[in-house]
């Protein structure tokens, strides 16, 4: 697609758009100005049980929706599983209940169960060299964190967790450009004390995601609000039933 030019001060630019997938919700897709976004990682945090996995799977299915079109057996979803979460039941019933052929989305999803943070980055490695990984369009990487804080428990090991975890993320957004990939990461948050709760980690991941959405839940209604950019500070409430999320 040809881009409008203009020129400026005797330079010429192109004025770049992001090509977005869209998310299976029109009020996630209203939130994200389109849908999820291409060469781009998208962050999103909450408390457990406010619906960040299951915006994961449900991002996998339309993805995989999406790119339909394209021969069968290959790659087009990687969900990198940190804590045992990823149910490929789960990903049928989604699937069905949008009436999406199940046995095509199970055969264009690839999950890997990592327990390590360098485990995590040899996902990175493999799917920036290895030729089936290379037409993956959108990578899941389900509470990102986990592995690190578990592999740098002491206060002592802090520093060498945030480095690690900021070398990692770099890593993530440099794929996303380089493959034209959606980055989506899921992550917890922690109690910071007198100043209340906040990402784990803290701000590494937001240096490296344009887009970051808030989950949270009051009794039995959830909400997702745009964080960053913080241009508009957007807030949906959604549900999730049988077909994921509305």
């Amino acid at each position: 697609m040809s881009q409008p030019k203009a020129s400026r001060e005797g330079f010429e630019f192109a004025r770049s758009s992001i090509v977005k997938i869209t998310t299976g919700s029109s009020f996630f897709d209203h939130l994200l100005g389109g849908g999820l976004p291409v060469c781009c990682v998208t962050d999103v945090f909450g408390a457990a049980g406010t619906g960040k996995t299951q915006f994961c799977f449900q991002n996998a299915v339309t993805t995989c929706q999406f790119l339909k079109g394209h021969e069968r057996n290959e790659i087009r979803a990687i969900f990198v599983d940190c804590t045992g979460s990823f149910r490929p039941e789960r990903i049928l019933e989604i699937a069905e209940n949008r009436a999406i052929d199940p046995k095509m989305v199970l055969e264009s999803i690839l999950s890997i169960s990592v327990r390590s943070a360098s485990a995590q980055m040899e996902v990175n490695r493999r799917l920036d060299e290895e030729t089936p990984f290379a037409r993956c369009r959108l990578l899941i990487i389900d509470d990102i964190t986990s592995n690190f804080v578990s592999d740098f428990p002491k206060e002592s090991e802090l520093p060498a967790r945030q480095r690690a975890l900021l070398l990692y993320a770099r890593h993530l957004s440099y794929l996303a450009n380089k493959h034209a990939l959606s980055v989506l990461l899921s992550n917890s948050i922690r109690s910071r004390g007198s100043q209340g709760e906040g990402e784990t980690t803290g701000e590494v991941l937001s240096m490296f995601s344009p887009y970051r959405l808030h989950f949270s839940r009051m009794d039995r209604k959830r909400y997702a609000e745009l964080v960053q950019p913080s241009l508009s500070g957007q807030k949906i409430e959604f549900e999730i039933g049988a077909s994921g999320i509305t």
